[in-house]
């Protein structure tokens, strides 16, 4: 799952502005403690808007991802307490899913200089490839994806980000893993709850069925199942935005030609080819 950070060359645009990077100038520290363990930085994954994501190694060889949220200010607004906040958020979905086959182990700790990093939070490394970047998986694969899924939707959580293929791993093993539970939803009961929980739920399958077809459409003559009807109200406000966010950032020369993220700085791993 490691690789290579992208060089500066005519392929790529240069490094995100301040505004557009979550720690701003700075990456990443170089070391850190994880639930007392020292670790080194051996890779960073991606650094965005949001988070910076890098990978972390042991000197018993064990390795650790670790995601760092947004600490870099947005004009005099701090963001600090939004960091805080997701890295919290984030942390308590992963342990709730402990124990459930395809989501990496959680750590409680994460420590710079000695001190608590309470905007981090640190998962296992799964040794395996995005499945963006797999050429193909195993027969039942995706049947297991929708067996983790149910672990997930039987605790009222939707996942929601599994439109991205960067965000479920292929393990070395052939299985799948989830990583990434930012933006994911947990929906108390109660009527409300129960409509937006299958909305959401809806969205998750989807999502896995079309991953499913893009992976098998050249030995099935099949389509996904109609789009849900929210997810496609929401391609109409978000396509454009993502279109206008993709020139915005070949304008100021983040990335180049047609905005794709592969032609960014060392963008996530998932999407380095």
């Amino acid at each position: 799952m490691l690789a290579t950070p992208a060089s500066t060359d005519s392929g790529h645009g240069r490094k995100r502005p301040k505004l557009f990077r979550a720690l701003g100038h700075s990456e990443p520290p170089l070391m850190v403690s994880v639930d007392g363990k020292p670790c080194q930085r051996v890779d960073i994954f991606k650094h965005d808007s949001w988070a910076a994501t890098a990978v972390y190694q042991a000197s018993d060889g064990q390795k650790i991802v670790c995601k760092f949220n947004r600490q870099s200010p947005i004009g005099l607004l701090s963001m600090r307490w939004l960091g805080r906040k997701l890295a919290k958020r984030e942390r308590n979905f992963l342990q709730q899913l402990q124990g459930v086959r395809g989501i990496p182990e959680v750590f409680t700790s994460v420590q710079v200089n000695g001190h608590e990093c309470d905007y981090a939070v640190a998962h296992d490394f799964i040794p395996g490839k995005p499945l963006s970047l797999s050429n193909g998986v195993r027969r039942d694969f995706f049947e297991k994806v929708e067996e983790l899924l149910g672990e997930l939707h039987s605790r009222r959580i939707a996942y929601v980000d599994l439109h991205k293929q960067e965000n479920v791993i292929v393990g070395d093993d052939g299985l799948p893993y989830l990583i990434d539970f930012q933006v994911s939803v947990q929906l108390p009961k109660g009527r409300l709850g129960d409509q937006l929980l299958k909305m959401l739920r809806d969205g998750d399958l989807y999502n896995m069925d079309k991953h499913r077809w893009l992976h098998r459409r050249q030995a099935a003559n099949t389509q996904p199942f109609p789009r849900p009807w929210w997810l496609q109200a929401h391609r109409c406000i978000g396509v454009p935005l993502r279109t206008l966010r993709r020139r915005f950032l070949v304008l100021i020369g983040v990335r180049r030609g047609n905005g794709s993220a592969s032609t960014e700085l060392a963008p996530e791993v998932g999407l380095r080819v």
